[in-house]
């Protein structure tokens, strides 16, 4: 192989850091020790909250916990899918969702909430304070607890936590974390409706409610936040964009803002509330685009350089490189195939580059068994082309 695309591989397997392990467990790292404090704060507190609900409000505990864990269950996989190229390792992914479920929730977010709320009733009324509160209060108190786990992430992983899809896809379990406590305080409220009479009636509905109003909502916002401060800070995997990062922090702050304040700023008028919910849900998903867009480039140009050598020897073709790099690259090689037959074919070859890819970076270059088994399933795949 040549030795300037084996140069370019290692390259891009010391800047990505892709195949690199999580240690959590770092006594010589104080953020360590503030990451376990305020998690434990977090969870704390939120037992002081959930417990008075224990006895009587039994059923409705039941319904909140199932609400919770089938929305997690469903956003996880998702958002494990579509982290396309070398996974973040499972434990780093856990300590994301932890701090959002914990300490952004119960240790910073719902005291900072409650506060501000209080100084802006006494500073504007009470009135003022229950139509603006919402909307006033939680875009900048949650997003910036959630966007201090990104910040936490990089000093317990700075070699992991370097691109902007890094912190696209942690940002989203750290969200799905908030999202969870959230859907779980929110079930409670509606089951314990009522003096918790009619505690699980009524149970499919809050599922399905909230799994579709998790669409727009704590895990995008989060994704944004903390891509935008990976484009701020900047990394040795991505140069810094400040302009972008500013766009991406402002972007949920004022999607958030809106989507809480929907109701006050139609001046209750319902027509002019759906047009307010739609406005801001197609501003949401077309920010989530522009971040995929703008942070694209970089990871391709990652995948490229570790499978260059891999074209070379014959094991992959350029064109299936090139579809390994993005979804709409995928999308045109697979359309490209000719009969339905074909393109079926053709899908899994782009999925056996993917893997080699991972296990390239799995072993840092080396032909590990990994890496020679992967090979002979992409040759495996072509051949029935």
């Amino acid at each position: 192989m040549s030795a300037t695309l084996i140069d370019a591989r290692t390259e891009a397997l010391e800047e990505t850091a892709w195949g690199e392990k999580f240690r959590f467990f770092q006594p010589r790292n104080v953020v360590f020790w503030i990451f376990l404090w305020l998690c434990t704060a977090g969870v704390v507190k939120g037992w002081q909250m959930f417990s008075p609900y224990s006895g009587y409000f039994g059923r409705a505990l039941l319904v909140a916990g199932v609400v919770a864990v089938v929305s997690l269950l469903i956003w996880g996989w998702w958002f494990r899918h579509i982290d396309r190229y070398e996974r973040q390792p499972i434990k780093l992914v856990a300590t994301a969702f932890i701090w959002g479920a914990t300490a952004a929730t119960f240790a910073i977010a719902i005291p900072g909430n409650t506060a501000l709320g209080s100084l802006y009733a006494k500073a504007f009324g009470q009135v003022w304070a229950q139509d603006w509160h919402a909307g006033l209060s939680a875009p900048l108190v949650e997003e910036t607890a959630k966007g201090a786990g990104i910040l936490v992430l990089i000093a317990l992983a700075p070699r992991l936590v370097r691109t902007p899809t890094d912190g696209l896809l942690l940002g989203a379990f750290i969200g799905l974390g908030f999202q969870t406590s959230e859907d779980f305080l929110y079930s409670i409220v509606g089951a314990t409706q009522g003096f918790g009479a009619h505690q699980t009636d009524g149970l499919a509905g809050s599922i399905a409610t909230r799994i579709y109003s998790d669409v727009i909502s704590h895990p995008l916002f989060t994704a944004l936040f903390c891509a935008g401060v990976i484009y701020l800070l900047g990394s040795p995997a991505q140069p810094r964009r400040i302009w972008r990062g500013l766009a991406l922090i402002v972007a949920p702050i004022v999607i958030h803002g809106v989507w809480d304040s929907m109701v006050a700023i139609s001046g209750g008028d319902g027509i002019l509330t759906f047009v307010v919910l739609l406005g801001g849900v197609v501003f949401a998903l077309t920010a989530l685009w522009i971040a995929f867009v703008w942070a694209h480039p970089r990871e391709a140009h990652f995948v490229r350089d570790v499978l260059g050598p891999e074209v070379e020897a014959g094991v992959l073709t350029d064109e299936e490189v090139t579809a390994a790099g993005g979804w709409r690259q995928q999308r045109r090689y697979v359309k490209a195939g000719g009969d339905r037959a074909e393109r079926r074919r053709r899908k899994p070859v782009v999925r056996g580059a993917l893997d080699l890819c991972s296990d390239i970076a799995t072993s840092k270059g080396l032909d590990s068994a990994d890496v020679v088994q992967s090979r002979s399933e992409i040759a495996r795949l072509r051949a029935n082309l």
